[in-house]
Order: C-alpha cells, then structure tokens, then sequence
C-alpha cells in the first residue's frame, strides 16, 4: 500500500499547513493542493462600483475553477483551468450592482487529477453600496446651485467616482479639485491649487488620510478623558487642515454599526473653524440633529454637509469622498443651545434630492440648494 502525501494549504497566505495522508493501491506518492497569495480571506468584501480584484495561487497540480453559484454572472474571473507547480495571477472582475441589495458569488478550484482530495472554495459578497455610502443605483450629482451664489460642479468617470470638482463662491473664487485613482498602486491623488495630496487607497477608492502641498485631510480618532482611544463607533473626528484654515467636525454615534450597507447616523455634530491667516474668530458649533425617513443615499453627494451653509462645507466631505461622515439619514433638525437649523427636502421620483431649503436661526439666513443631475 503506498503513501500518499496530500499537500493543503487553502485561503493562508504562504503558509503550510499539516500534512495530510491517505491509502491507495498500486499508486506513486503525489501532492495535491493550493496556495493562496489572495485572496486572503474566505469572503472578499468589495463595493457596488469596485471593478477589479486580483487572485493569486499555486497549485500542486492541474486545476479548474468552477462557480458555484452560476446566476452570478456580475463576477468573473479570467482563466478558469491551468496547469500544476505554477503561480497563476488572475483578473477578478464584478459588473456595478444597481440592484439595492448585497450579492454573493461562490467558487470552487479543484485538483482535476484528484478532484476528491484536493480543493478549496471562496467567496465575493459585493455590497449594495459604492465606495462613496451612495446605493449603486444612485443618481450622480452634477451641479448644486444656492440662492446665496454658491456654485457646486462635479464630473465623474465610468465607475461614479467624481474626477473634478469646482466650488464657486459669490465673489468669483473657483476652489477646484482633480482626483486621480491609480488601482495598481491601490493610490488616491487629489490635485489642488495648494499641490497634490496623496493616501493609500482601499477597494471602494477612499483614503482614511490624504496629505501633500500644506494640507492634510482625514479621520483623527476621539479620546476619553483618561486618555484612552474611543471606538469609531462611538466617536471619530474629520479634520481638513489646509493652508488658510482648520475645520474639524467631530461626530458622536453612541455605538452604531458602520459596516457598508448599514443604517446608521451621527447623535451630534461639534464643528470647530479656527483660521490661519486671516484674523477672524474661531468658530466652535455643537449641535444635537435630528431625522426623518428620507435615505441620504439616493444621491452621491451628502446632502447633510450643507447644513452649516457652503462657506462651512468641507468639499471632500460634500462629495462623499469619507463614506464614514455620511449618516445614511437626511437631517431635518440640529439644535444648539441658542439656536436651531431647520431643513426642508424635496426628493426627486428616484428619491433622490431635488431640492433643500436650510433655515438658520442663529444667522438669520434661509438658504435654497436646487440639485442638477
């Protein structure tokens, strides 16, 4: 009776696992099994607008992938049969789901001389959201107008991630922004009249940081009194530093879940404005907000950061480009201690936003923001 030795080694990244043997007659000694590079996991997690993937294995011998959920056409991959003691590197590629819900696609790559000894499955859930927090069905904003003068543009590429944006303010500044997103180098570049700003980008094309030409931007954690790091799901700060000015918006969520697709919204806002070269007082704003049943995912831009008005409005966090900022709920009230900001919304038959209307009690100012798309 000869040995057999069965090599397995499924979804670790370069590591061995325990040999393995069996029994069978009148048969030389083989080794039979996987190596994954990536993916790394069982589930893969990717957005409704991802395109790509990558696969990367060693088999011990001749193999085949084959889906094990057929109807998940949205998914392929680019070679499904290959020979043994070679690296394969394979395109992993996902249609945009616009269908509101997550959607899963199994597969399955077997050892064809041994199909019973050796193989290993994975999966793809591809989440009902893009990158951005909007569903993959949701209309792209191309223009948002103030009755105050302010001028919003946005462009966007094949995939719904916005390429150019231009801020337009009523005294004719024009604050624009070009974004560059380099999938093999998993890069995020926003060019600014201030330079460049560069972050490591994840499969959704967001950077939880992006600094270069004076400025930096992103997430910064909360801490408690004693010192310790609060939970981003208890509190996060965002904070834009740039040359003329600091705004920070600290968002406090008492412990909800942030996982794509979830429903969740900030309990308070406290935006701070401290300014830089000019001498102007620093602004410090809390508020308590308040909602209504109208999804804020509807639509690409987050129609909540124009709560404090567009001289306010941190860009990147208007469009969506750090999906945590994004409450999945359209505001309706935030009260202060001495004030309240009233917001009316009137939604398109696609329930996207069509217009807004902010009233501020404390600045005395009503604002109208019709949104083109």
């Amino acid at each position: 009776m000869k040995r057999i030795k069965l090599f397995a080694n499924i979804l670790a990244v370069l590591a061995v696992a325990a040999q393995l043997t069996a029994c069978l007659e009148n048969e030389d000694p083989y080794t039979a099994g996987f190596q994954f590079m990536k993916p790394t996991n069982v589930r893969t997690n990717v957005y409704a607008n991802t395109s790509t993937d990558s696969l990367v294995m060693l088999s011990q011998g001749p193999w085949q992938i084959k889906a094990d959920t057929p109807e998940a056409r949205w998914c392929s991959i680019d070679l499904l049969t290959g020979k043994g003691y070679t690296i394969y590197g394979l395109g992993v590629h996902f249609d945009q789901n616009t269908t509101g819900q997550q959607r899963l696609a199994q597969f399955t790559v077997t050892d064809t001389n041994h199909p019973d000894k050796a193989h290993a499955s994975w999966q793809y859930l591809q989440h009902a959201t893009r990158g951005d927090g909007s569903f993959g069905s949701a209309a792209l904003v191309k223009s948002i107008k103030s009755s105050d003068d302010w001028t919003v543009s946005i462009s966007y590429d094949a995939k719904c991630r916005p390429v150019q944006l231009d801020v337009k303010s009523p005294d004719g500044t024009n604050e624009q922004y070009r974004m560059e997103y380099n999938e093999n180098s998993e890069t995020l570049n926003i060019r600014t009249a201030n330079g460049t700003m560069t972050g490591s980008m994840d499969n959704g094309y967001q950077a939880d940081r992006l600094i270069g030409g004076g400025d930096t931007i992103g997430y910064a954690p909360q801490y408690y009194s004693n010192g310790m790091q609060m939970s981003i799901t208890n509190a996060f700060n965002y904070v834009a530093s740039r040359l003329k000015r600091t705004q920070a918006f600290a968002y406090l969520l008492g412990g909800k879940n942030l996982d794509p697709d979830t429903q969740h919204t900030a309990d308070s806002l406290i935006y701070l404005c401290r300014w830089k070269l000019e001498a102007k007082p620093q602004t410090v704003e809390r508020y308590k907000l308040e909602y209504g049943t109208m999804d804020n995912r509807y639509q690409t831009v987050d129609v909540n950061q124009l709560l404090l008005g567009m001289d306010e409005c941190e860009p990147l966090q208007l469009i969506s480009m750090f999906r945590l900022c994004r409450s999945t709920s359209i505001v309706t009230r935030a009260k202060a201690a001495d004030a309240t900001i009233d917001v009316a919304t009137t939604l398109n038959d696609n329930r996207s936003v069509r217009r807004m209307v902010v009233k501020d009690s404390r600045r005395g100012t009503e604002v109208t923001y019709d949104f083109e798309y």
